[in-house]
């Protein structure tokens, strides 16, 4: 893997959600399994709605048949009253890169293909121009796609060192961990010495003041060093009225490029792609069905396709738009949830039979098959 790096403290240090499903996991399946997981799966992006991880596609395999993929999905529901959605992207490694993460796996459509040529040429020549670098378009157009993919391949690409990828959140919550700490200097020094910067939603920073002048002189300072940095936002600079004046000058004198919510067509292309890293066939209609519930903002997509690949009749692929129509109106993979307790008390209450008979080691007839069925049910419905 390439060298691709955040501050410490942020998502690659450990996310505190991510620590608390961990935690969780170890409680509630075998260590093995639960080391497994905390050893294989990365932490791409954590935000108010959603946790996305990249898994490796051949452990992902093993995983939804063990029910490990549904541990980790009720886990996050319960933990966050069903808040933050489970969005995994099978990740294909080869030399050096991770299909799923790198600048080829982002679906040009025709209205961006000016912005993914200057990001290709951003990636050949860092530092030398468009820079600073400023992608900008409206929720949903594939900033934060790019953005990762164009991290991905400079860590690759370029010498040693750290590229620092983080959002305009993370950027303001390090500094505030330096303030709070009195190490100011080592956080100037960490972004001194990055071979580049890539900032998501540089607009999250309105109202902090302390943020956005540390984040325009980094800028100054790494321009002068001709050290890449790319930032992302909602709008062009001379927009950007909640930033302060001197951050937003900044950022115009590099270059912006806007991207474009991607055509009807182009969204059934990266939904057939998507479904394609699961390693299972995938018809047109079924994707045409995924777009026509997910509209022009494609930002719940790997969420939704994680949550129809949970449900058994998915999982060896998506050829039955009927079915895919049907799941989709239930919501995937957040109705059928049952905890343990419900699961023993329906069980025992069927089977009329005590739980301490159950979790006993009595073999007798009367309990072998309540105690199957139980197994099953913990297996299956919450992946135990």
């Amino acid at each position: 893997m390439p060298k691709l790096s955040r501050p410490h403290g942020s998502l690659a240090g450990g996310h505190p959600l991510w620590t608390s499903l961990l935690h969780a996991l170890y409680d509630r399946l075998s260590s093995e399994r639960a080391s497994a997981i905390a050893r294989h799966a990365h932490v791409l992006q954590v935000t108010p709605d959603a946790l996305t991880l990249g898994i490796p596609a051949d452990e992902l395999k093993q995983w939804l048949r063990d029910g490990r993929i549904l541990a980790l999905d009720s886990i996050l529901a319960s933990q966050t009253d069903e808040a933050v959605e489970l969005a995994l992207i099978p990740l294909s490694a080869g030399p050096g890169r991770d299909a799923g993460l790198d600048l080829s796996s982002f679906i040009v459509s025709p209205s961006n293909q000016d912005a993914v040529e200057l990001a290709s040429a951003v990636v050949r020549n860092p530092g030398q121009h468009a820079n600073p670098l400023l992608l900008h378009g409206p929720t949903g157009c594939g900033k934060t796609h790019l953005l990762r993919g164009i991290a991905h391949e400079l860590a690759t690409t370029q010498p040693p060192g750290d590229v620092l990828q983080l959002s305009a959140e993370e950027f303001s919550l390090e500094l505030v961990a330096a303030i709070r700490s009195g190490e100011l200097v080592p956080f100037h020094s960490r972004l001194r010495v990055c071979t580049a910067l890539l900032i998501d939603d540089v607009e999250a920073l309105a109202g902090r003041h302390a943020s956005q002048a540390e984040l325009e002189h980094a800028l100054d300072t790494l321009r002068a060093l001709q050290t890449q940095v790319i930032v992302t936002a909602r709008n062009a600079p001379s927009e950007m009225h909640e930033l302060e004046k001197p951050l937003r000058t900044c950022l115009q004198a590099g270059v912006s490029m806007r991207l474009h919510p991607p055509e009807w067509e182009t969204r059934v292309a990266i939904v057939l792609d998507r479904i394609a890293r699961w390693e299972v066939e995938a018809r047109s209609d079924v994707a045409s069905e995924i777009v026509s519930n997910l509209g022009e903002d494609l930002r719940h997509l790997d969420g939704l396709v994680t949550g129809l690949m949970t449900q058994p009749l998915c999982q060896e692929g998506l050829t039955d738009a009927a079915l895919v129509r049907r799941i989709l109106a239930q919501g995937p993979g957040r109705g059928a949830r049952l905890s343990p307790e419900a699961v023993l008390t329906v069980v025992t209450r069927h089977f009329n039979v005590r739980l301490t008979d159950l979790r006993s080691g009595t073999r007798t007839p009367r309990v072998i098959a309540p105690r199957h069925i139980a197994m099953y049910m913990l297996k299956h419905h919450c992946g135990l």
